[in-house]
This record gives structure tokens, sequence and C-alpha cells, in this order.
């Protein structure tokens, strides 16, 4: 990033706002508004190409050198960025779809003389610290680079000390009232500044997180409810209470001549007592034996109150070969981008693992979810992805019949291909009894429900789900879509409205908030919402056709338009039978809404049981060959 020289110091001025390099603030009418570093390099590297569409590749590129981070950083920041910048409606920080971000302001630099302050309107800048709410949706998983691939152990080796001095303390004896019933790991800070150890230090925060998660005894945040800590100067306490939870880890990392040094501690949020604190330090030789016997050790240590299972689950590890648990690493960073291409990178790295190490359970499973997942998306058929997933999910559990993870998905194969729900409730109930701390697990539960008609009972699972990542538009998204099935349509649209107004850059909601508007009448509404969701999804060039068409044409028309552009895309492979059937049934098209939901459910579409619940299918309910498809949706 570019800064102002030793003795050239300007600022950039655009409306009422001043924004200067040097002391990374931004001011607005006299008053300096502090943001986090990252989210003050964005902006920079905005206002340096103003006018100019800075491509997302060059903007990761240039904020986040060398490292491996989700799309959906830079997304946040940007998000962060309109709230301070984007008032009064205007745009100037603009997304171009498929491409990146546009600054788009009347600019002026000013060069002030070097020890000139910045006096605004003549009134001395008074500091003032704006708290800016997180708006990241999804697990981050940053991932240190090949050169560090031996410290990544010594990391895990010094966090499997530390899960024995944390749960020491939650399982010592105390009054019902102290005890520790939830935790936040918060990212470790690096020491340094070295990008490598920053990185290093959130994977060894996600490693935490997934052992101390099958502790029965505590709810612990997920990863995608931390990672977006890591760039923000927020107080440890403060986090702790946004998150509401008991306690939170801080701690710091760093590397020096081979070796690791840990500092940690343990605090609770509601009195800021030191619960307990500890240095450790490891060498980077001989590090998978010391792991094994730091893993005996903290089940020994503990075993007075875990359950054998639960002491052998603590000590466990996947893998002894650094390189393949490096390459599952990087899977997981890319599965967790829930796109097209992440979902296919990571089962590439998850085979790599396997080709290392053929007994890795977790690399099974993981190819396992990603196939599955990219199913349920409509990404790839049932017949490519169902085999592929049955022999995953069996190789990882013949390896561990304790993996969670293989019990998730093991319940997607059971309920979208085999229509099984006894088998698939079983199977996540599994993985909840083996991983208490899974939202994901809660999610699956609820989502599954909601295709049964078990609103009651889905609502308390999303709300277990919500409990465990407070902070997750999809768990949000799973309550919506409980409230639309069960035609509580104003309950639903306030849902997705708040979703859509806190995380602008989710497609999925926008989709259901359309479908909720057309439910009660609202259909150029519905329109509007549906363009914003192809806007996101990088179809913006259809999306304007499609406008200028309703402008001119009307709503019809371009529903018309529209529905044709999909069937094409359809018969090339690129686009679902049941969106055909959806974008029929809004021109309620009773001929070409049964005809492509046949097709739907011949195909084996995951998501044809949605039709049982959705208003926008009435019209062609009492259609016999539409009752005759509902008969066959038993699950």
């Amino acid at each position: 990033m570019s800064g102002p020289g030793e003795n050239e110091r300007y600022v950039y001025e655009f409306g009422r706002f001043v924004v200067d390099p040097r002391d990374k603030t931004i001011v607005v009418g006299g008053e300096s508004i502090q943001i986090p570093p990252k989210a003050f390099e964005t902006l920079l590297l905005l206002i340096e190409n103003n006018g100019r569409v800075v491509p997302k590749s060059e903007m990761m590129s240039a904020i986040w050198q060398d490292t491996f981070v989700e799309e959906g950083n830079l997304a946040t920041y940007v998000s962060r960025l309109r709230k301070i910048i984007n008032r009064n409606g205007d745009k100037i920080i603009e997304t171009v779809p498929k491409l990146g971000y546009r600054f788009n302001a009347d600019l002026r630099k000013n060069f002030l003389e070097s020890d000139e302050a910045v006096v605004i309107e003549k009134r001395t800048i008074r500091e003032v610290e704006v708290e800016i709410e997180s708006e990241s949706p999804e697990p981050r998983l940053l991932l240190a680079g090949p050169d560090r691939k031996p410290l990544w152990i010594a990391a895990l080796v010094a966090f499997a000390i530390l899960i024995g001095g944390i749960s020491l303390y939650w399982l010592r004896p105390k009054p019902a009232a102290s005890q520790i019933k939830s935790l936040a790991v918060l990212p470790l800070h690096s020491i340094g500044g070295d990008e490598g150890t920053r990185v290093l230090g959130l994977g060894v925060t996600d490693s935490l997180i997934s052992k101390i998660g099958t502790i029965q005894q505590v709810i612990v945040r997920p990863t995608s409810a931390v990672a977006h800590f890591a760039e923000t100067d927020q107080d440890s306490l403060e986090i702790g209470r946004r998150l509401s939870v008991d306690a939170v880890l801080e701690g710091t990392i760093q590397q020096s001549d081979g070796r690791l040094r840990i500092n940690a501690r343990l605090l609770r949020t509601d009195t800021g007592e030191q619960i307990w604190t500890e240095r450790f330090e490891e060498t980077a030789a001989h590090l998978f034996d010391v792991e094994d016997k730091l893993s005996a050790k903290i089940a020994n240590t503990l075993a007075f109150e875990l359950t054998t299972a639960e002491n052998a689950r603590l000590a466990h590890r996947g893998t002894s070969n650094a390189d393949a648990y490096e390459k599952y690493l990087r899977g997981r960073f890319y599965q967790r981008q829930n796109t097209a291409e992440g979902l296919s990178r990571s089962i590439e790295f998850y085979q790599q693992a396997l080709a290392l190490d053929p007994n890795f359970a977790d690399a099974h499973a993981g190819i396992a979810d990603a196939e599955l997942i990219m199913y349920n998306f409509g990404i790839r058929s049932r017949a490519e992805v169902i085999p592929k997933a049955r022999q995953s999910v069996k190789r990882a559990l013949e390896l561990n019949p304790d993996l969670p993870d293989a019990y998730t998905s093991l319940a997607m194969i059971q309920f979208l291909a085999d229509h099984d729900w006894r088998s698939a409730e079983r199977s996540l109930q599994m993985a909840i009894s083996l991983n208490p701390s899974d939202a994901d697990a809660y999610h699956r539960y609820g989502y599954f429900q909601i295709n049964i008609g078990k609103f009651d009972d889905a609502l308390q699972n999303f709300e277990r789900a919500k409990a465990i990542d407070p902070l997750s538009p999809i768990v949000d998204t799973g309550i919506g879509l409980t409230y639309l099935f069960s035609r509580n349509f104003q309950k639903a649209i306030d849902v997705f409205e708040k979703i859509s107004a806190d995380y602008p850059d989710f497609s999925m909601s926008q989709w259901f908030l359309g479908t909720s508007y057309e439910s009660i009448g609202e259909n150029d509404k519905a329109f509007e919402v549906n363009m914003r969701a192809l806007d996101i999804e990088g179809s913006g060039e259809l999306a304007n056709r499609l406008r200028s068409i309703k402008e001119s044409k009307g709503l019809d028309a371009a529903n018309s338009a529209w529905l044709n552009d999909v069937v094409l895309l359809e018969k090339k492979g690129q686009d679902s039978a049941m969106n055909v059937a959806f974008i029929s049934a809004s021109l309620s098209d009773r001929e070409n809404t049964v005809k492509w939901l046949q097709k739907a459910y011949d195909e084996g579409e995951p998501t044809i049981s949605q039709i049982k619940f959705l208003q926008k299918y009435d019209f062609v309910r009492e259609d016999p060959r539409f009752q005759l498809l509902e008969q066959k949706l038993v699950f």
C-alpha cells in the first residue's frame, strides 16, 4: 500500500470527508473516526484508484499480501466503509458485479506542511471511537504458506496444552453459578507484525475451537463468529459480550529462531477477572511425537470429568503427515467460500491430502461434504455426487467412527438423496452428541425439518444454531425460511429484509425475500429484489435488460424474457429445471410449471420438496399431475 513520503504530508478530501493517510483517520464534520487498520487500507486503495474499477483479486493481493483469505473478508470491510461513506443515499463506493469495487467521488488531494495540523472548518479534531457492527457471514480460515508447515504442528502442540489448562478450570469443583458454559476463542495476535505468524495464529485458533467444541460442558463459538475480529482493535471483553459468552480466550503468538511462543489468558466477560494465564514455548523438531505425549497427558488429566470417548476425541490427531494436514487445511479454507470454484478447489486439496495419507478420515469427510454442498446448490447432479459422497462417508467412518463431520454429510445423503428422514435425524443427533458446538449440524437439522413441515421443531434447532453462531446470516435465513414455509409471510419479510440490510452482498436472502413479497402479491417488489440478487451473483447485464423490458412492456413480459433465457441455460446444463419451474410459476403458467417440476423430480433435484409449502405453487395444487408429484415426496 502506498503512503506519504517522509517530508510530504497530504490529505484526501471529498464532500464532508477528509482522509489522512499518515494518521489513518477519516474526519467527518470535525470528528475523527477510528476504523480497523485493514478497513483503512481498503478505503485508501479505493481512493487512490478513484473512478477506476479495482478488481477484487487486485484488492485482496494488495491488502493481504502472501496470505490466503476468503473474498468475504473484503466484502466485510467494504460493507463497513459504506456505512460511513455512503450517507444520505450517496453511492461513493460502488459494487461492479463480477469485477470489483469503484470509488466515485469529486476527490481533492491537498498537500500540507509536514507539521501542519489537519483542521476542518477551523475546529480542532476530536477523536470519536465509532463501533461498527461486524458483517462477516461465513467462516474464514487463513492459512500459512508452505515454508511454515513445521510450525503449524508446533502451534497445535502448544495449544494442546492450552486445552488442558482451560479444561482444568472449567471442570474443577465450583458453584454452578460461576461455571463457564460458553467460550469465544479469539484469534491470536501476532507479535512483530510478521504476516506468516498472524496467519498461523488464526489457524491455531480454528484448531483449538474444533477440539474444545467436542467437550460437552461448554459451548464454543465457531470460527465463523470470531475470525473477523482478527482485524479489529476492540477490547476482548467487549467482543465477548457481543458474542454473549461467559469467557474469552485471548493471546499472542510469536515465531523466532525455529521456536514458537504463545501467551494466553482466559477472562470472564462479566467481571473482567483473569481466570488463568500461561506461556508456552515449543520447538519445531519431532513435533508429532511430542503432540502424542501431550494429548495423552491432557486425556489423563481430564479423565475424572470426561468420558472415555471425550478423552479420545480430545487427544485424537487425524494424520501424522504434516504435508497432508496442510493440504486438508487449505481444503477447509476453500470449502468455506461456498462457491462453485471454491468447492471444486477444496476437493482438489482433500484429494492431495489423501494421496499423502490415504487413511486421513477428515479428508474423506471433506470430499463428501463439498460434493454434497454442490449437489444441494444445483452445481452438480445427483448422479455425479451421490455415489462418490457415499463412498467417502463410508471410508471416513470406517477410519474414525467418532467423526462429527462425517455424520452431518451422511445425514445429507440420507435426507436429500434417499428421502430417509429417520436415518438422517439419527445421523444429525450423533453429530451433535460428538460436537455439541456444531452450529452447522443444528442448522441442517432445522432445514430438514422445515422440508417435512415440522416448523416449531425447526425453529428450535435454528435458534440453537444461532445461540452458537449469533452472527451467521445463513442461520438467520433458515429462520426466515421457516416463516415463509409456514406462511407467516410478514415475519419472513422482516427477517429477510434485516439480513439483506446487514449483508447486502448475500444473494440467498434476496431470493427468498423476493419469494416472500410475491406471496403477498407485491410482485413488482419481488421482481426488483430478484434483479438485485442477479446483480450480486454477477448477472447484472441480464438484470438490467430485464428491468428495461419491464419498464417498456410490463412485468409479465420481463418474466417471460427471463424464462426464455433460463430455458436456454438449462438445455446447456448451466441452470436447473427447478429454476425454470420457479419462473414459470411466477407467470402462472400451469403447463410449464408442472412439466419442469416433473423434470426436476426425475433428475433428483434436492430442493423439489419446497413445492409442498411455497404459496406460489397453490395455483397448480388441484392439478392431478402435481398431486401425484407431491405424493412421491415422502420422507
